[in-house]
């Protein structure tokens, strides 16, 4: 019983810590000073969207972020954009860390507090893996803000291409979305160094700091000519990314080739649909006009969204092995297997029953949020009296929210308000998890003495 009273603590732990985080930057981007020139005060609610926008990292606005916020503003977004990047939980246990008297004891708390913000952690102190982390992400926005520095520097003066590229940097490895241009990335279209570096760091970003490391050990492994293996997790991360990005890839290509949302130069229509596929799992830039794409494609982008990035990462969504889990199960099943298996390995039950509870935890909040929205902006009109894709575009900004993708079909900044308190909410449960949230909400599990008898149920 202690035990699950100490994961329902850190559970309370990880929603207070984002929610307070979500809070202090709604009261800052209320201030004065936050406001760009010549612009209208910012609502409570548009200031809390936006807040909460950046701390969940999802990249969905209501407002212009280039010109509704001074630089201060701008640099508050990014602060919560980084803070929610990380993990606010990875900041905590530096602080914890400092602070600790008793190693030994409290070690595994701090481990547990890291395996829910970031998914299951080495066996080391958690002090050296948050370093770990922070040297890490600071390195690859470093790296960014290099590369993309550069292009900048051809249409802006040296401060702001500076802050232009900090700005984009940060926001593409967070897998934010978030960008000073009124039309995301749409200017840049076919430029290869700024779509190359923004798919860069938003691969890096979702792929988990653990597949990471997993790849710097082999590397160093290769050098010294030692024979390396990666964990299974790292190996279904790797593959199903890669998958992923080619089986989004095509379709788009042959979906919107000659369409209105890409044209039909060759390079630019197949850059347009890799950068494409890579930002639906979470990222939320754009280079084509989202609301231009063909029926088809943005259906394919809501599948993309709600699978999302990958455990330990920065990205949201069910994640990458949730879905290669799932799918190792219909396989198996398939092949009368007992059990669950995948390259070369079994999964255990436990975790086959995890991937099976985050799939239909989703897709409850899915149906809940899609119903909300309908509620709130279309209440109770006829069905033939409403605009025909009212109901796809609903969807997909529910998705969207939920995965902490970012890309709109433009159905957000017209919400009402209720709508935008719906769509707020699902940013903040994408982003805590479902399954998070319900532990907390419900509380800690209670052990039971006995098991019911078994009976069976026809299924289908």
């Amino acid at each position: 019983m202690a035990t699950a009273v100490n994961e329902h603590s850190l559970g309370r732990l990880v929603v207070v810590s984002f929610l307070l985080t979500i809070l202090a930057g709604t009261l800052l981007l209320l201030l004065p000073i936050s406001r760009g020139a010549g612009m209208a005060p910012v609502s409570w609610t548009d200031a809390l969207f936006t807040s909460t926008s950046a701390v969940c990292v999802t990249g969905l606005t209501v407002r212009d972020t280039g010109t509704t916020f001074s630089l201060f503003g701008q640099g508050v977004i990014l602060g919560l954009i980084q803070v929610g990047g990380l993990g606010f939980l990875t900041f905590s246990t530096f602080f914890m860390t400092r602070l600790q008297r008793r190693r030994q004891g409290m070690s595994l708390q701090y481990r547990h507090l890291l395996e829910i913000s970031h998914g299951a952690v080495e066996a080391v102190h958690p002090g050296q893996l948050l370093m770990a982390i922070l040297l890490f992400t600071f390195l690859v926005e470093l790296l960014g803000v290099g590369l993309l520095l550069p292009r900048f520097m051809e249409i802006k003066p040296l401060d702001e291409a500076v802050w232009y590229a900090l700005f984009h940097a940060i926001s593409a490895f967070c897998n934010a979305g978030f960008g000073l241009y009124a039309d995301s990335l749409m200017g840049f279209r076919g430029d290869l160094l700024v779509n190359g570096t923004i798919m860069g760091l938003i691969i890096l970003g979702g792929l988990g700091f653990l597949v990471v490391a997993d790849l710097r050990r082999l590397f160093r492994g290769f050098l010294r000519r030692k024979r390396g293996r990666i964990s299974l997790h790292s190996r279904l991360v790797l593959r199903t990314t890669l998958f992923l990005i080619i089986a989004g890839m095509i379709p788009f290509i042959l979906l919107e080739w000659g369409g209105a949302a890409m044209g039909e130069q060759p390079g630019a229509v197949v850059l347009e649909s890799l950068f494409l596929s890579v930002t639906s799992r979470t990222a939320g830039f754009n280079t084509a006009d989202t609301a231009m794409l063909t029926g088809p494609s943005l259906f394919l982008v809501i599948i993309l969204m709600a699978i999302g990035g990958s455990p330990g990462s920065t990205a949201g969504g069910m994640k990458t092995t949730t879905a290669a889990v799932c799918t190792a199960l219909l396989r198996s099943k398939a092949r009368n297997r007992p059990r669950v298996e995948c390259l070369e390995r079994t999964i255990p039950d436990e975790t086959v029953n995890k991937a099976i509870l985050v799939v239909t935890s989703y897709m409850l909040a899915i149906i809940v949020g899609v119903l909300l929205l309908q509620m709130t902006e279309a209440g109770q009109q006829p069905f033939n009296k409403t605009e025909g894709n009212l109901f796809l575009a609903h969807l997909f900004e529910v998705v969207s929210a939920l995965g902490t993708v970012g890309l709109s079909t433009g159905v957000t900044p017209t919400l009402s308000l209720k709508g935008k308190w719906v769509i707020t909410a699902l940013m903040f449960l994408g982003r805590v998890g479902p399954l998070l949230a319900a532990s907390v909400l419900v509380g800690g599990v209670t052990k039971i003495p006995f098991t019911y008898a078994e009976e069976n149920v026809n299924i289908g």
